[in-house]
């Protein structure tokens, strides 16, 4: 998946996510020519950040690896979730926008509690709330999806808007391509190397 990221006013970057089953993530986002690029092969995660003084690569908290696990799940926390160890409720129904949905209480099998918000005619997950950790952080967060489109007959959203409430915090993500079954090497998820001008102008 390539695109767009934004993090407000005059803060813009591009985007280049690469997933294989079973839970291996290539996420890399460069901003003014800098690069954060972070990798997990499923079982270890590692991080580029070329935003701080050491840039790496450095191995990821316990937490962040946790993240970007969920983030590494094609199927999302629904799909299979009793072999996931996660428990679904149905918390009520309520509108977003001008769309009925079914708001999901989702306990995921470490007892992190997500609500996922799901069309009740598309049946497309069309929001997320809950609480994300972050090393020592914990704050609120929630994602809406947009803009689903068709990608080998599966839908993908090709807009993504993502905040803090209470804060400042933001974030837009829109994707210009999604391909799907792409050729992936497996060492793409291993432990990075510091990406060159050249890796850095290609996305």
């Amino acid at each position: 998946m390539t695109g767009h990221i934004s993090f407000g006013p005059n803060l813009d970057g591009t985007l280049l996510v690469e997933m294989k089953r079973p839970a291996k993530l290539r996420e890399q986002v460069t901003l003014g020519g800098k690069t954060m690029l972070r990798t997990t092969n499923g079982k270890e995660g590692w991080v580029i950040n070329q935003f701080e003084d050491d840039p790496g690569p450095q191995p990821v908290s316990a937490s962040e690896l946790a993240n970007m696990l969920q983030k590494a799940d094609f199927d999302r926390p629904l799909v299979d979730y009793k072999e996931k160890g996660t428990r679904i409720e149905l918390a009520g129904r309520e509108k977003l926008d001008d769309k009925d949905t079914f708001k999901l209480k989702v306990t995921l099998k470490d007892g992190q509690i997500r609500y996922d918000y799901i069309g009740a005619s598309s049946y497309l997950e069309l929001k997320w709330e809950g609480r994300v950790k972050k090393g020592d952080e914990d704050f609120q967060a929630e994602s809406f999806f947009h803009d689903y489109r068709s990608v080998e007959g599966v839908m993908y959203p090709f807009e993504i808007d993502s905040d803090s409430p209470g804060t400042e915090s933001q974030q837009k993500i829109i994707f210009d391509k999604i391909e799907v079954n792409p050729p992936l090497d497996d060492a793409s998820f291993e432990k990075p190397n510091l990406p060159t001008a050249a890796d850095t102008a290609t996305h």
